[in-house]
């Protein structure tokens, strides 16, 4: 997986389960993350690289928020070296 083939399915999971970036920025502070929200939404449009301690934790907020709605699709995680 490439950090875009992760940034989408971040995206399209998020899109799919009706979540709101900003409804996933509280979640991801609260789990550790250290982004602002502006940069968060950022990277849920393509549009901030992000390392994958952060994409992951992003990943884990969201399907965290996920596991509380009826079964929908989930953001994948990263493992390994990085392949662009």
């Amino acid at each position: 997986m490439t950090q875009h083939t992760q940034q989408h399915s971040t995206w399209l999971a998020a899109h799919e389960a009706e979540v709101s970036a900003d409804d996933l920025w509280v979640h991801y502070y609260s789990v550790g993350g250290n982004l602002g929200a502006f940069e968060l939404e950022a990277y849920l449009h393509g549009m901030y690289p992000l390392p994958v301690r952060e994409r992951n934790t992003i990943a884990l907020a969201l399907n965290e928020l996920i596991d509380d709605l009826p079964q929908r699709r989930k953001a994948e995680f990263m493992d390994g070296p990085e392949q662009d």
